[in-house]
């Protein structure tokens, strides 16, 4: 496992860090909701650091389909479920012009198997039996592409909140402070690994 000098926290909303618990671990980045908005400011973030040695770790609250509520998992493989453009010939979430359906640079975490990450605009709330996913957000391919492009090594920590159907808004908002307590504890067992100097700030 790579062991990196500088790690930067991303985060889509200071909500999903309740009492600022993650504040321990390093520089947290909060770019707003959605996959513009990640892009936009991680890009721009990256573009005044020094990435020698960087380490973007993308942390937040996901729904899933199939994953039970209230466990912290990785994510090494993205998908962008926006992304539509088969009457051209291309697979179900594929750019066109673009080879890759699904971003594999995702970094493997110690003792945490890979999940595969669906990125869209649109907060899923419904049930629909042509949209089952493992992990559901708003940002973390937009992410996952913009470290890559950059060439910094990214990884991503989500909780799961919700179910992502019916009850998905309101198990979300109840869910924030034990996301960010779970996230923490994880954080506390991973740093050793991956920040050189014990890792915490």
């Amino acid at each position: 496992m790579l062991m990196f000098h500088d790690v930067l926290l991303v985060m889509a909303l200071r909500e999903e860090n309740d009492s600022e618990r993650l504040n321990d671990f390093g520089d947290i980045l909060y770019t707003g909701v959605g996959k513009i908005n990640a892009t936009l400011h991680l890009a721009e973030a990256l573009l005044q650091r020094d990435r020698r040695n960087l380490l973007v770790l993308n942390l937040g609250s996901a729904g899933s389909h199939v994953l039970d509520a209230g466990q912290v998992v990785a994510v090494n493989r993205f998908f962008e479920r926006d992304m539509d453009a088969t009457a051209l010939g291309c697979l179900p979430g594929q750019t066109p012009y673009e080879e890759h359906v699904y971003l594999e640079t995702g970094l493997s975490l110690p003792g945490m198997p890979g999940k595969t990450c669906s990125t869209g605009d649109r907060f899923l709330a419904v049930t629909d039996p042509d949209e089952v996913y493992e992990v559901i957000d708003m940002e973390a391919y937009a992410l996952a592409k913009t470290s890559h492009h950059f060439g910094v090594p990214f990884a991503c920590l989500k909780f799961i909140t919700d179910g992502a159907d019916g009850q998905a808004a309101a198990d979300w908002r109840s869910s924030l402070a034990l996301a960010t307590e779970a996230l923490a504890e994880t954080l506390a067992r991973l740093a050793p690994q991956l920040w050189k100097n014990e890792g915490l700030k």
